[in-house]
């Protein structure tokens, strides 16, 4: 991991809504990424590509939500079917972030080089998105 990346993933706090499992999230300040989380599990190549691409993850950063969901493409969003998974959640991460119903909230992000911050896209705010779907 280059410094820049190591930078962000610490700068962050990285989590995964797992159906039927839960919500894992990764340790304070430490850079370990989605992957490294599941690869932790012990989780074989295919279910781990299939976490990524089926399951919400995100990080919260500066008081802010980031979801999303993928593995290929330029641009990972939040799958709408998953909506309403993630807004069971919302209480368990507005406690664990000290976050609120104005809180900044984005539903994906725009893939970059690996290192550097990638664009977030469809802000919303938490109290929204709680009233979607």
């Amino acid at each position: 991991m280059d410094a820049n990346a190591k930078q962000f993933h610490e700068s962050r706090r990285a989590f995964i809504i797992m159906r039927d499992a839960g919500l894992l999230v990764a340790p304070t300040n430490t850079d370990i990424s989605h992957i490294q989380m599941l690869k932790n599990m012990d989780l074989y190549e295919r279910d781990l590509r299939y976490v990524l691409m089926e399951m919400p993850r995100g990080y919260c950063m500066n008081a802010e939500l980031c979801l999303y969901q993928g593995f290929s493409g330029d641009t990972w969003k939040l799958a709408d079917n998953n909506y309403t998974l993630v807004q069971q959640y919302i209480p368990d991460l507005r406690a664990l972030f000290n976050l609120n119903d104005n809180s900044n909230m984005y539903l994906g992000v725009r893939v970059g080089k690996v290192g550097d911050v990638w664009e977030k896209i469809n802000k919303t705010t938490i109290g929204q998105f709680m009233r979607m779907r």
